[in-house]
């Protein structure tokens, strides 16, 4: 395959999405820092989740008079993975209006700030190694010295576990790509042609969490790599939107997602009893009614995900 410098001097563009919901002054330091520490191919497109905010007002404002930033209202709250998908959609529309090609597509979280150079590594890999279906960054707390994700691992009941959480960022401990179960949504990009086979994301995980860890598994099962790339680097603020890792909105919305990836992925026959001893395992070592609650209520949940994962199942057959 051609490099990413080659792909450049072809006209190629890269368009990076971002999901706007109540993003206040992050949105805004978010895009701003695309567009300044990205290369000039890549364009930068806003989707605003119903009700927009004072952030997403400046962002619109922002965007007037500058050609490498689209913005776009949808008509209702979509959730996270419904918006990304509309905004992929909108990204193909774009570019066959204008005669361009955005060969890959760079996901960015409103609560993201990137590093100088972020896109580099991860493009050059999706340029040159076509095994690769879809490559993560190297993320890190707030305070820019605390790592709070260098790849990460789905454990046997579905829990993810981000590697390197906690751990004093020491860039030299991670040199050069490596393969994971799973890459963050925070900051990843795939090619275009890999999200058209592969796509959209499952709207289902709703509002939000889980859509990026279901598409790594579907890629993976389908014989391509998950790829950390340590270089391309960014500071997240982990669950703005969800008041924070933790709180008991964040727990009831991740173990929601939990169930319908479970459902989706785990319940097979030669995973069922792994499943479920995984499972146990793990709520015997809960201690508080408030971790206890946010389970029991996805537990509820999981017949009507179980459904649902079967009707879409059924639907995506040819």
């Amino acid at each position: 395959m051609r490099g990413w410098s080659e792909v450049r001097q072809a006209g190629q563009k890269t368009a990076a999405v971002v999901v706007a919901y109540r993003g206040g002054t992050e949105l805004q330091a978010c895009v701003e820092r695309l567009l300044a520490l990205s290369p000039d191919g890549l364009d930068v497109f806003v989707v605003i989740n119903q009700p927009a905010d004072e952030g997403a007002r400046r962002v619109r404002a922002l965007a007037v008079g500058q050609p490498r930033l689209r913005v776009r209202e949808l008509e209702c709250n979509r959730g996270f993975a419904g918006a990304v998908n509309a905004a992929v959609d909108w990204v193909v529309a774009t570019g066959q209006g204008l005669g361009r090609c955005y060969w890959a597509y760079a996901l960015v979280n409103q609560d993201c700030m990137v590093e100088p150079g972020w896109a580099g590594p991860m493009l050059e890999l999706l340029a040159t190694e076509p095994g690769v279906g879809l490559a993560g960054a190297h993320i890190l707390e707030p305070d820019g010295r605390t790592v709070q994700h260098a790849g990460g691992r789905i454990l046997d009941n579905g829990l993810t576990e981000h590697i390197g959480r906690g751990q004093p960022d020491r860039p030299g401990d991670r040199t050069g790509p490596c393969d994971a179960e799973y890459v963050t949504g925070a900051l990843c990009t795939v090619r275009a042609e890999v999200w058209a086979r592969f796509g959209p994301f499952d709207a289902g995980f709703e509002p939000v969490y889980f859509e990026e860890v279901d598409f790594c598994m579907r890629l993976r099962s389908a014989g391509l790599r998950i790829v950390y790339v340590p270089e391309s680097r960014a500071r997240h603020s982990e669950a703005s939107s969800s008041a924070g890792p933790g709180s008991d909105l964040f727990l009831e919305r991740y173990h929601r997602s939990r169930m319908r990836f479970v459902a989706r992925h785990l319940l097979g026959a030669d995973l069922l009893l792994g499943t479920l001893a995984a499972e146990l395992a793990w709520l015997l070592r809960l201690r508080t009614l408030r971790e206890i609650r946010p389970v029991l209520k996805a537990y509820l949940g999981l017949p009507r995900q179980l459904l649902s994962v079967r009707r879409t199942a059924i639907a995506s057959l040819p």
